[in-house]
């Protein structure tokens, strides 16, 4: 009778013990697919990240086409600069979910330039930023998905004059309002 209940008992924890290493590896194994479906939602979500800011790219490049000129009427001028505005808001808005910071530094440095085209006069004309500072983020979106491990390329001459021309336009600005300040009456 006692082997009877030994064996019993011996069966009852091998069936316990099969079932909880059974119920662990369930668990082990549904936290692994969560793991890996969020680690899949990121990825979709970065590439249609990566996918629209380019996309509102390659719009800022036509609109550019008809970038108004010195003696366009003043409507027709902030209708221009509120639609560039509006695109490099929703580029903004996607780079927010970009896990590269060397990308996303980047694409937001791309947007300042964008934001002050019409500020940089006359140290750069309206044309050049736009298409200058465009086309590097264009470069550099292309340059992360060919090789996403790779750095990006280095910022080319048109980058760095507009770099330069943003330096000159705050130093211009800093002038100005110090002859202003100087000048205002006590």
């Amino acid at each position: 009778m006692e082997s009877d209940l030994a064996t019993a008992l011996i069966a009852f924890v091998a069936t316990l013990a099969g079932a909880v290493v059974s119920l662990g590896g369930v668990i082990w194994q549904q936290k692994q697919n969560e793991k890996s479906a969020e680690r899949n939602r990121r990825t979709a979500l970065r590439e249609a990240s990566i996918e629209r800011i380019a996309e509102e790219f390659f719009v800022i490049i036509r609109h550019e086409e008809s970038l108004p000129h010195r003696h366009t009427p003043a409507q027709e001028h902030l209708a221009w600069d509120k639609t560039l505005r509006e695109h490099v808001l929703r580029i903004q808005l996607a780079a927010l979910r970009l896990d590269p910071p060397e990308l996303r530094a980047r694409i937001r440095d791309v947007c300042s330039l964008l934001n002050d085209w019409n500020r940089l006069q006359p140290h750069a004309w309206p044309h050049e930023v736009v298409t200058g500072a465009t086309q590097y983020a264009i470069d550099s979106i292309e340059a992360f998905l060919q090789k996403p491990d790779s750095p990006l390329p280095p910022p080319g001459p048109t980058v760095q004059r507009l770099r330069e021309a943003r330096e000159a336009a705050i130093e211009d600005e800093r002038v100005a309002a110090e002859e202003t300040r100087r000048n205002a009456p006590l």
